[in-house]
């Protein structure tokens, strides 16, 4: 019995189950949680503080934040007490992380710190219960640097200046230097001016970075402009074979044989920008404390206190606006990527949309941090692409040819197309209108033509006249 084709939304509807899913389960895990008693989760928090557990002390102060929410619904907690109780604990966990960091030497756990504290930073920055509220965390002589009583702005700038000092030093993926001295170079360029020179830089580096992809790019794109043209044969043997899938299968990879394409070859390309682009991200992330001297158009400290901070006042921090301007570049990015299957069109959009948009909402959450600077950049990397991609479109496309017969053989070429210096070994030379010509000038294609049209003749052949 012949199978049934697989309905063309397959992959669209798996995505959707596999969200749905996740949701429930989560939904279900969350309903069915056992609280724990929010003075034993408390003590167990002192006590990883003590004993420098930070992975531990993270874990258990997720625990203990759902548990003071829960209270705080039933009424047993008023709302500034538990903001009190999630100050403290967050202290004490980026005093943990701090210090886990010094003792391993890991500037990543140093910058989890950082994260844990931003959080707060960014809302309460200049109130008192985030800036006068001291904690007094276990001591521990081993880091006099890491103060045993402190409230959450004072261990936040310990936290920022020992890390702004490691960022100087720190190599990429742990063998690729000058990560932080690069970045500077660029803002020294244009004389470190605060209102123009950190923009700027940003908008160099993406020129870099896109000169150095520009050739892989260009290949996939027109390698993906290449295999649309596949398309209507594609869809012939789609329609021919939609109730045998596996003899469909089969079929169109004969057919990319037959033309010399490979349906993975646009996929390479990806492959090269990909290490490019996240050890630019590491390098952007080393000057972070850097790019706080910054500013660009609307993101100044003067915007910020009129909006209450939701306009970053620097680009060392993250800026609403520009996130979404980004989402909106992501997106049309997307949008304007060359599709190697016409069939799958809409579902590869939907997906690129929803990768752009997932991408954004995690950096709103926080979940990916990233500094204004960077966001920049990567504005304007996506506005370079685009232009990319819409040269490519307007660039003339060959129209494909066979290059393999269906038995598995190579069709036949002539060498001097192939190799051009081998026309003057037959005795070839190119004319103005780019053919080759004979000894004599004369045009060899009117010749070769001449002479096959005499070799299908039949009959008398035909009489020349006797030479004078």
């Amino acid at each position: 019995m012949a199978k049934a084709p697989a309905p063309k939304n397959m992959s669209v509807f798996w995505v959707i189950w596999a969200l749905s899913t996740f949701g429930m389960l989560y939904m279900f895990n969350n309903q069915n949680k056992t609280v724990t008693p929010p003075t034993d989760t408390y003590k167990a928090i002192l006590t990883a503080n003590k004993e420098t557990k930070d992975h531990s002390i993270v874990s258990l102060n997720s625990t203990y934040g759902h548990t003071l929410d829960s209270q705080l619904k039933e009424g047993k907690l008023k709302p500034e007490e538990a903001e009190a109780k999630k100050i403290e604990t967050a202290v004490l966990v980026a005093n943990t992380q701090l210090r886990a960091g010094l003792n391993w030497n890991d500037s990543g756990r140093i910058r989890l710190a950082y994260q844990t504290l931003w959080a707060f930073q960014k809302k309460l920055l200049d109130k008192p219960e985030w800036k006068d509220t001291q904690v007094t965390a276990a001591p521990d002589s081993r880091f006099p640097e890491v103060p045993q009583t402190a409230s959450g702005q004072q261990l936040f700038e310990v936290v920022s200046e020992t890390l702004s000092a490691r960022n100087k030093k720190d190599v990429v993926w742990g063998f690729i230097p000058g990560g932080y001295t690069f970045i500077d170079s660029l803002i020294a360029l244009t004389g470190r001016n605060p209102s123009f020179s950190y923009a700027f830089g940003a908008l160099i580096l993406a020129l870099i970075v896109r000169a150095l992809i520009f050739p892989f790019a260009q290949k996939s794109i027109m390698h993906a402009r290449q295999m649309s043209q596949l398309s209507p044969l594609m869809t012939e043997i789609r329609e021919k074979f939609k109730d045998d899938p596996q003899q469909m299968n089969m079929k169109v990879m004969e057919l990319y044989k037959e033309y010399g394409l490979n349906p993975a070859g646009g996929c390479a390309p990806a492959f090269v920008q990909m290490p490019l682009f996240l050890t630019v991200y590491q390098f952007m992330l080393l000057y972070q404390f850097e790019f706080q001297k910054g500013y660009f158009l609307w993101i100044n400290p003067h915007t910020s206190k009129l909006s209450n901070g939701f306009i970053a006042p620097n680009l060392g921090t993250q800026d609403t606006i520009l996130i979404i301007i980004y989402g909106i570049s992501m997106i049309i990015s997307q949008m304007l990527t060359p599709i190697s299957d016409p069939s799958q069109k809409r579902q590869i959009r939907l997906m690129g949309i929803g990768i752009s948009v997932l991408f954004t909402f995690f950096m709103f959450t926080g979940a990916f941090p990233v500094v204004g600077g960077f966001v920049l950049y990567w504005t304007f990397t996506n506005i370079l692409a685009t232009a990319q991609s819409l040269r490519a479109y307007r660039l003339p496309l060959e129209p494909l040819q066979k290059v393999n017969t269906k038995d598995g053989g190579v069709y036949p070429t002539d060498p001097s197309q192939m190799f051009p210096w081998m026309r003057g070994a037959m005795g070839q030379k190119p004319t103005a209108e780019g053919k080759p010509t004979g000894k004599k000038g004369k045009s060899s294609s009117s010749s070769d033509n001449s002479a096959i049209k005499g070799s299908t003749k039949t009959g008398k052949p035909q009489q020349h006249k006797p030479k004078k």
